[in-house]
């Protein structure tokens, strides 16, 4: 039977049929959008809310140069900083009658025996002015670049820009402390926005209420609360662009989103190099399976791997550029407590040491602060198991390789922070391999049981570090000292009557010293579960609350 034997009126009616059919379908995913993205907007919203709700900045050194670049690019539109416009960001020495001393100072205005620091400067009596260590020379003099890279900085433009208009002068206080907030929050919605792209990633797998949770078990118990949401540090834009560039790859079958996860991968490492373990795991990945995917891969990332070519070749003179491994011979001089355990060789913590820090250190191990993560461990054996799962196994791997290279970086433990600094980045990725297993866990009594103790534990671990890390009192921490009269290293102690009988059976001069746990004699802390970090804070809960206002307070008289 020819077409046009075909009666008219059925002829149109399968057309009627064939054109009703996509539009039921588009119908059906414009709910199923909207449905989801009610959804997906309250758990971000709760989350934002949860992160802001101490009303606190994290006081600190490390995210001044991420802060401080979104405010130059807004306010003057610059990429780098010199020691005539960002005085505070430098050291200088002075020239007294006594001899040559170390200054600081917050603005050109501030006094100087009784004059203008501008005045002194031009009269000679200041000169050398030595960069912090969240500061990199460019191969221009005088001139310095972010250590940290720009993808931070960059990240917090819209948020600084938005407060702009009602502080036009972002160097000056309080307009210099709004500055800060404004970073607080671009952290914030990057972490928050790294938990909807999980759990719109695990809709294609669990139950919506499954999907959700495991969502908010991510947001509310790893340290992405305590850490990454609180300041701007590298960690919060790299894991909304972790999440989002996993989310895309879980979606292999969407046109494009290759293209996406190339995108995603390279800006999270112009925030933070070590992502580049991500990129190079979803290549390998796209080789095995689709070459063709994989050159959308290196087409998506291509442009964010010029554009950071291009600013090394320009401040530079080189292409690659990792500014904490630049950072060593300048740093060791300052006096800083976050930097004094930094230079030498970059990789050389022992191995072993290393691995059981990173999981099970008493202060800073990854199953300590966030037993929760060890499902997620579970959840990458079985997504080696199960087709279905065959996109996270870059995941999987990406995660190992992170792991492997925080145990092996000789300052494993992270400096001055709380919990698992170091490795907050690759908890992103391990959040979403937890998602092959999530609907077993939650369809088995036990294991929901286990996963529940977990996660309460987890929850008010970050609860403490929210609210009561501040920065130095565990870090920097006093301890009792007795001195013998046959060693030099003293005998320390936490308990006052124990020393005191110590020093009385052994003949030791009592005393009081603070012990770093940066610095060698500290190493025994990362390993002791009376002085464990947790611990501290809680049992001194309201007084570090308090003590952490007051930082708050003095950071914000050093801002301007």
């Amino acid at each position: 039977m020819t077409r046009s034997s075909v009666p008219r009126s059925r002829r149109r009616g399968r057309q009627a049929a064939s054109s009703a059919k996509p539009a039921a379908e588009g119908k059906r995913a414009r709910r199923w959008f909207a449905r989801r993205g009610v959804q997906a907007t309250l758990i971000f919203a709760l989350l934002l809310a949860v992160y802001l709700a101490n009303g606190d900045i994290l006081p600190g050194q490390d995210p001044t140069a991420n802060v401080r670049l979104a405010g130059k690019l807004v306010s003057r539109g610059s990429l780098v900083f010199t020691p005539e416009e960002e005085p505070f960001m430098f050291e200088w020495s002075l020239q007294t009658a006594q001899g040559e001393q170390t200054a600081t100072f917050r603005a050109w205005q501030s006094r100087l025996d009784g004059e203008p620091v501008r005045r002194s400067f031009e009269r000679g009596r200041l000169g050398k002015p030595k960069p912090y260590y969240y500061l990199l020379p460019t191969r221009y003099p005088g001139v310095f670049a972010n250590v940290y890279g720009i993808g931070a900085g960059l990240f917090a433009v819209p948020f600084v820009a938005a407060v702009y208009p009602f502080a036009p002068d972002l160097y000056r206080r309080p307009s210099a402390l709004l500055l800060w907030h404004a970073a607080k929050v671009a952290a914030a919605c990057a972490v928050a926005g790294s938990a909807v792209f999980l759990f719109l990633a695990a809709l294609a797998f669990v139950r919506p209420g499954t999907a959700a949770g495991l969502a908010l078990a991510y947001g509310l118990g790893t340290c992405v609360w305590s850490t990454s949401s609180q300041a701007l540090w590298q960690h919060g834009p790299t894991e909304f662009f972790l999440a989002l560039g996993t989310f895309c790859l879980l979606r292999r079958e969407r046109p494009g989103s290759a293209y996406c996860v190339g995108l995603a991968y390279a800006l999270a490492f112009a925030c933070r190099p070590t992502s580049g373990l991500a990129l190079a795991a979803a290549g390998g990945y796209y080789l095995l399976r689709d070459r063709r995917s994989l050159v959308r891969l290196v087409a998506g990332g291509l442009p964010i791997a010029l554009g950071l070519a291009a600013y090394n070749l320009h401040y530079f003179g080189r292409l690659f550029v990792f500014g904490q491994l630049a950072t060593g011979p300048h740093a060791k001089a300052l006096p800083s407590s976050a930097v004094a355990a930094l230079g030498g060789r970059a990789f050389s913590a022992p191995f072993w040491e290393g691995i059981a820090g990173i999981l099970v250190s008493p202060s800073r191990g990854l199953l300590v602060f966030s037993p929760i993560l060890a499902f997620a461990f579970w959840g990458a054996f079985r997504a080696w198991r199960d087709p279905r799962f065959a996109p996270l196994r870059p995941v999987s791997i990406a995660a190992l390789a992170m792991c492997l290279l925080v145990a092996r970086w000789h300052g494993w433990w992270g400096g001055w922070c709380y919990g698992y600094r170091l490795l907050v980045d690759a908890v992103t990725l391990l959040a979403f391999l937890a998602i092959p297993v999530a609907e077993h866990i939650r369809s088995r009594r036990p294991l929901a049981a286990g996963f529940a103790v977990c996660l309460f534990w987890a929850v008010g671990v970050q609860v403490v570090g929210a609210y009561a890390y501040d920065v130095v009192s565990w870090n920097d921490r006093p301890f009792l000292s007795v001195k013998l009269p046959d060693s030099e290293e003293p005998l320390l102690f936490l308990d006052e009557d124990e020393a005191r009988r110590q020093a009385r059976a052994r003949g030791g001069v009592l005393g009081e010293t603070r012990v770093n746990v940066n610095y060698p004699r500290g190493r025994s802390r990362r390993w002791s579960l009376r002085d464990s970090e947790i611990l501290y804070y809680l049992q001194y809960f309201g007084e570090a609350r308090r003590t952490k206002k007051a930082a708050i307070e003095q950071f914000a008289r050093t801002q301007g």
